[in-house]
């Protein structure tokens, strides 16, 4: 199934978290296949997958991010400390999820399809294995913050001084030596101006809707998601 290859100084990725990825990856282009490709959405799906949802270079990013946040977090109105902290909450709740149904196909792998180099959980055993590996609760949360985040950080691309505090903050990142971590941020910017606010709204709104939905047939219980 094939390691991600890295090089000596970077942690290697497990296989198993990966081939979890790989499945996130896979579901979410078929789920959501008629948005990420319009030609105005496509950057931003590709960035999300190829810059935030990806295990190559996690654990660096990670500790970059936390780092940061709590070098500047007295520096920060209230509302960005909650914005980047739904944020850090939600990548720690997806590697607690990611992190127990890897260890999971550890012990079954028998729930992979597709080919050697693009292995991935059957998306019709999906169901089973979040009832065998995840609480309700935790998934419930996750789709919460995604929603939220999705929704925060729209609002904070379409701000109209947005555009013109990226370079003082480019010229603050070189300075203090974050300026990896500044590009990952300017290049989710770039990717998400283009978005109009009706595109985005209908996407959300879907979004929320559709994974309710898979998560009541998942837990058969009603979700009530706030």
């Amino acid at each position: 199934m094939g390691l991600l290859k890295k090089d000596h100084k970077r942690v290697l990725v497990d296989p198993y978290r990966q081939l979890v990825v790989n499945t996130y990856v896979y579901r979410s282009r078929e789920t959501y296949k008629d948005y990420f490709e319009q030609p105005h959405t496509r950057p931003l799906a590709d960035y999300f997958f190829e810059k935030i949802y990806t295990l190559d270079g996690k654990v660096e990013r990670d500790a970059l991010a936390e780092k940061t946040y709590n070098r500047f977090r007295a520096m920060l109105t209230e509302k960005s400390r909650a914005r980047i902290e739904n944020l850090l909450l939600l990548n720690e709740l997806t590697d607690k999820l990611d992190t127990e149904l890897a260890n999971y196909l550890r012990v079954h792998p028998k729930h992979l399809v597709g080919t050697p180099d693009k292995q991935h959980i059957d998306l019709k055993k999906l169901p089973q294995l979040y009832r065998e590996c995840n609480l309700m609760a935790d998934r419930v949360e996750q789709l919460r913050l995604v929603v939220h985040n999705l929704e925060s950080f729209f609002e904070l691309s379409k701000h109209p001084l947005a555009g013109v505090i990226m370079r003082p903050v480019s010229i603050a990142a070189r300075t203090v030596g974050f300026t990896s971590l500044f590009k990952i941020f300017e290049e989710g910017y770039y990717a998400t101006k283009p978005i109009s606010k009706e595109v985005f709204f209908e996407f959300t709104q879907y979004v929320r809707g559709h994974e309710t939905q898979f998560l009541e047939k998942v837990y058969k219980k009603r979700i009530h998601l706030t």
